[in-house]
């Protein structure tokens, strides 16, 4: 993965990628982040020896999903890409309209996954924060909360590039990627709430 301050200046220059689903890995890699330091603080303090193991699991997981997102980072400028060569085919005969055609459905398909990726990861570190903004040390709940925020930020963003991209499909598959992330992100809309009741309860 390339450095933190050349990827801003990338995603700030007048080029459409990397964009907005580049930048929603990113934000979910934060939390993944926050996620492993509360319990690498939590696994180091007194008094909550009793959860070393339950901390370790979690570090190992949200290091896991850190590195996940690292190469997500990379592969949704790629997928984005994709998409862009397919508009860019030759269209002036029937034939060529219908090998566009068929390269940009399967482009988009392409560019649908990869967010869904991203969010997956990002539902996983929602778990993560929940157990411990539940179990990890007290005085760090309030990172465990943001690890929650920025989780729920990072999916309700990554799949407005879900949304956009199934314009170039079928109204079926359309349909059901539509009906695929209102239930998504209603889900982790009310897991991220249970999290910030814990996070309430604790500070």
């Amino acid at each position: 993965m390339e450095s933190l301050d050349s990827f801003m200046e990338r995603l700030a220059s007048p080029s459409p990628a990397p964009g907005g689903g580049a930048a929603s890995a990113l934000v979910a890699l934060t939390a993944a982040s926050l996620i492993t330091m509360v319990s690498k603080i939590t696994m180091e303090k007194k008094g909550y020896e009793d959860r070393r193991e339950e901390m370790a699991r979690i570090s190992s997981r949200s290091l896991a999903a850190s590195e996940s997102l690292r190469h997500l980072i990379e592969e949704d400028e790629r997928a984005f890409n994709r998409v862009v060569q397919a508009w860019k085919m030759p269209k002036a005969t029937e034939e060529e309209k219908a090998r566009r055609a068929q390269a940009l459905r399967e482009a988009s398909r392409y560019a649908i996954s990869v967010p869904w990726k991203i969010a997956l990861v990002s539902s996983d570190i929602m778990d993560m924060a929940a157990q411990v903004a539940r179990d990890g040390l007290k005085s760090a709940v309030t990172d465990a909360g943001s690890a929650a925020e920025f989780a729920l930020s990072a999916a309700r963003a990554v799949l407005l590039n879900v949304r956009v991209n199934a314009q170039n499909l079928s109204d079926g598959e359309r349909e059901d990627e539509e009906i695929k992330t209102r239930l998504f992100l209603e889900d982790m809309e009310s897991r991220h709430r249970k999290v910030m009741e814990t996070v309430g309860g604790r500070m």
